[in-house]
């Protein structure tokens, strides 16, 4: 019962019932041999192969597993740990006044505990802006004022502002570091961002050790993949996610970031 209970939730999907009518409109089109079918083949099959399939899960895999992966107690100590910016906003209805989704909780509760354990005094926090009331407002600003109002922190904890991109990111903590004297960096963002992230802030020279977290694709998570399966919405995320950073990466060695 419970089964056909999550059958039915899933054909009732609108993504899965305009794949189904596309799927019998196309059926009904080759079998009446109606011509002009060949845009409408090469878009079913772009749709069921990235929404039906495991390909945007095994290519954003190929990102996330460029760099290793890494256990938080056997990371050497460093300067200070930046955490990026990236899933995390301010809020006026959350209860601790930030918003977080599935890449933004993982950074900042990887960089969290890294600085918990006492692997660099300081934690810093990147991230673009939040428009609210007319004003842009620094997302590592909220985040860092949020957490100051949460508890007293046993670190210190710095802002970068507003940053535009990764590359400014990287810009600004090259410059703090300068200023504060620090050379070594825990680096913390999402797994599959990591590859560009490492490279952007190693080009500014400083000491990147990288800590890739937010493992979204099913290859990393699962030891069960689902090779075939009614359409699902998350492989255009994933879709998404790995085109971002490959064209990223085709720009930053374009602009000589990398």
């Amino acid at each position: 019962m419970k089964s056909l209970l999550y059958l039915l939730i899933e054909l009732s999907q609108p993504l899965t019932l305009a794949w189904l009518l596309f799927t019998l409109w196309l059926w009904v089109a080759l079998v009446r041999r109606r011509p002009g079918t060949r845009l409408l083949r090469l878009g079913w099959l772009i749709l069921s192969l990235t929404a039906c399939t495991p390909l945007p899960s095994w290519l954003l895999a190929q990102l996330e597993n460029r760099l290793p992966a890494v256990r938080l107690e056997e990371l050497p100590k460093a300067d200070f740990i930046v955490c990026l910016g990236g899933g995390m906003e301010p809020s006026r209805r959350e209860p601790t006044g930030i918003h977080l989704n599935v890449g933004g909780t993982d950074r900042l509760s990887t960089a969290l505990a890294l600085a918990v354990r006492g692997q660099a005094p300081t934690l810093v926090l990147g991230g673009g802006g939040s428009r609210r009331e007319g004003h842009t407002i620094a997302q590592a600003d909220a985040i860092a004022d949020a957490l100051a109002r949460l508890a007293p922190l046993p670190f210190e904890t710095r802002s970068l502002g507003l940053c535009a991109d990764t590359h400014d990111e990287a810009v600004k903590a090259a410059a703090l570091a300068q200023q504060r004297g620090w050379k070594k960096v825990l680096l913390v963002t999402s797994a599959s961002h990591m590859p560009r992230a490492a490279a952007t802030f190693a080009k500014t020279g400083l000491q990147v050790l990288a800590v890739p977290c937010s493992y979204e694709s099913s290859f990393n998570r699962s030891d069960e993949v689902r090779w075939l399966h009614l359409p699902h919405a998350g492989g255009f995320s994933l879709f998404s996610a790995w085109l971002h950073e490959v064209l990223g990466l085709v720009v930053y060695r374009w602009r000589g970031w990398l």
